[in-house]
This record gives structure tokens, C-alpha cells and sequence, in this order.
């Protein structure tokens, strides 16, 4: 029986940190991440930095060539955004183009992934058990989105599903706020009082450590911020299982 080649590379892209030095950590460790879990070349790339499609472009196609003699099929591409805005409609398809990425499988983004849900309601029962005990219905929640001040609607209705899901399955007093449009986070959280704040970001940025953690710092009703959930450990098997289910149609 021929041997079978390795199931097709994964490309991780993000957004990416801004600033004249991004780390964009939590993009990098989540490929780390998945490299060690898969059998498969893992890589990732931000919009940000164009420059890095070409390094992981690179690197996959060495990667490959290690392990096989088998004509590089399309790479399965993983993108960690919230929702599917621009960024992943316009934007993405672009640079992938332009930077060699000849043909591509695009999954469905980390903010529409089911698993999301499942991972905020195992992550808010946990916190809430800290909490002396308690279960998510007995704290007020804040859930901190982007949201979109060009009209956008993407980011809103994302987050307005997630947060509809998890306030019937945990009989929760959910509120979402948001940075660029109404309800602005700064408002809720001054006037809400939440006792647990998480952020529905991909990645703890300016956003995250900078704007929302202020908020928090300034109000003795937050016992526990997670500044963003692309962070959790549990990111790892959301993108394990989206990409596992896509082998067999990629096949």
C-alpha cells in the first residue's frame, strides 16, 4: 500500500499586534501550540506584517518537502478573528494571493466557531466556582467586544449571538459592551457593575491591556478580567477540531 502524505499544512492568521515592535504572541503560541499537536506543517501570518505570509509560506512548503514527495495541496487556513468582517472577506484572500499562497481552504472564523460558546461557558462556570462556590447566574457578567464605529454590523451581531447563547444556557445576567460603538465597555462597566469581565478579543492588545483594563482597574465590583479569550489555553482544541473535521472534505 503507497504511503499517505501528511495531512495539508495549516496557516493560523490573525489581525496582529500593532505598534513599531508587535510580538503577536498569541497568534505565534497558538501555532507552536498546534504544531506539537498535528500531524501536519503549522505556521501563522498577521495582516499587520504582510512579510510574515512569505515567511510561513516558506516554511510550510520546506516542511512538506521534509516529509514527503507529494504535490503541496491547498493550505487550510485557520483565521482568528472575531468575526468575518473586511478583514477576512477583503483582506485576507488578498494577501494570500499576492504572497503565493496559490490555493487555500479558508475555515470559518474563531468567533463564529460553535466551539466558542463552549469554551466561555466551561471558562465563566470555573470563575464563578472561585467565587466562593457560586454559578454564573448569581454574578453579573460583562462580555467586551470591538464592535465597529464604520457600520459594520459583523462584530455586533457575533458578539450579540455568543452573548444570547450563553445567557440561556447559563441563566445569566449578561451584558455586552463594546469599544467602538454603543453601549461603549467604559459606561457598562462604571455603570453595571460586573463581577466578571471578559474580553471577546483574539488577542490581549491595546484594546484588551490598555482600554478595557482601565475600566476594570477602576471598579472594586471586577473580581476576575480575563483581558482576552483568543488567550485561553482551550483555543488550541477549538482549531484542532475545526481543522480535524475539514480532512475529510479537504480528501
Amino acid at each position: 500500500m503507497p504511503h499517505q502524505p501528511p495531512p495539508p499544512p495549516l496557516l493560523v492568521v490573525a489581525h496582529g499586534d500593532g505598534g513599531a515592535d508587535p510580538r503577536d504572541e498569541t497568534v505565534r503560541l497558538l501555532a507552536e501550540r498546534l504544531a506539537r499537536r498535528l500531524d501536519a506543517p503549522v505556521d501563522w501570518a498577521t495582516l499587520k506584517r504582510p512579510d510574515t505570509f512569505d515567511e510561513a509560506r516558506d516554511r510550510l512548503v520546506a516542511a512538506w518537502r521534509e516529509r514527503t514527495d507529494a504535490p503541496l495541496p491547498p493550505v487550510t487556513v485557520y483565521p482568528l478573528f472575531m468575526a468575518e468582517g473586511f478583514f477576512v472577506r477583503t483582506r485576507l484572500p488578498k494577501l494570500l494571493a499576492e504572497r503565493g499562497f496559490a490555493e487555500t481552504v479558508t475555515l470559518p472564523v474563531f468567533g463564529l466557531d460553535p466551539g466558542l460558546v463552549d469554551l466561555l461557558d466551561h471558562r465563566l462556570r470555573s470563575i464563578a466556582s472561585m467565587q466562593g462556590g457560586r454559578t454564573p447566574h448569581d454574578l453579573p457578567i460583562a462580555l467586551i467586544a470591538h464592535g465597529s464605529g464604520s457600520g459594520d454590523t459583523g462584530s455586533r451581531l457575533a458578539s450579540e449571538a455568543v452573548a444570547a447563547t450563553l445567557r440561556a444556557r447559563l441563566d445569566a445576567d449578561i451584558r455586552l459592551g463594546f469599544i467602538e460603538e454603543e453601549p461603549f465597555y467604559d459606561r457598562l462597566i462604571a455603570e453595571e457593575q460586573p463581577a466578571i469581565v471578559i474580553g471577546l478579543f483574539v488577542s490581549a492588545g491595546t484594546h484588551a491591556l490598555d482600554d478595557v483594563a482601565a475600566a476594570v482597574a477602576a471598579a472594586p465590583c471586577v473580581r476576575h478580567h480575563v483581558d482576552a479569550i483568543g488567550r485561553d489555553a482551550g483555543v488550541a482544541d477549538m482549531v484542532e477540531r475545526a481543522y480535524a473535521a475539514a480532512i475529510p472534505v479537504l480528501g
